[in-house]
């Protein structure tokens, strides 16, 4: 056998392991529905605030999702308020959702908009936007994803005080 057909043929191995890999998943695959379900705060800097975020994610495809990471950015209320990568693994259920939490942070400019927007105005709740990427596969094809949403503020816990006689 000859250098030539040697190159030839692990260029031809080469070209059915990649179409074996792409076939792994469709290429029609639409993107899960990603919603904001939690936000907490965790720590606190001087110019820097670290959030968990817990996103739910719900796949609409006949077949499981393998995310193996994404990007995004979150924005309340029409501003920018954090963004956050993650490289954490797991499978999306064909028709069924997972739930993902994930540190992002924020800086100190994003918290102080948000709290004047709040200030200006009666909102009974928080618009929300999250936009970004999903890495799905072992080659991390990208699945880009685009939702908003509205989250309840909660009711004033301290009831108003009564005079009693």
């Amino acid at each position: 056998m000859n250098g030539g057909n040697k190159c030839g043929l692990t260029l031809i191995a080469a070209l059915l392991l990649v179409l074996t890999a792409c076939s792994t998943l469709p290429m029609r695959t639409d993107p899960p529905r990603v919603t904001l379900i939690g936000l907490s705060l965790v720590s606190v800097e001087l110019f820097e605030q670290r959030y968990q975020v817990r996103l739910r994610m719900k796949n609409p495809n006949a077949f499981a999702l393998p995310v193996r990471g994404l990007d995004f950015h979150l924005e309340l209320n029409g501003k920018t308020f954090a963004d956050g990568v993650s490289n954490q693994s797991l499978d999306v259920p064909a028709y069924g959702e997972s739930v993902l939490a994930l540190e992002v942070t924020s800086g100190l400019l994003q918290v102080f908009r948000q709290l004047q927007a709040l200030e200006d105005s009666a909102m009974s709740g928080v618009a929300y936007r999250i936009q970004g990427n999903i890495a799905i596969g072992d080659f991390g094809r990208r699945l880009p994803f685009d939702y908003t949403g509205q989250i309840g503020l909660p009711d004033d816990p301290v009831p108003p005080a009564t005079d009693r006689i």
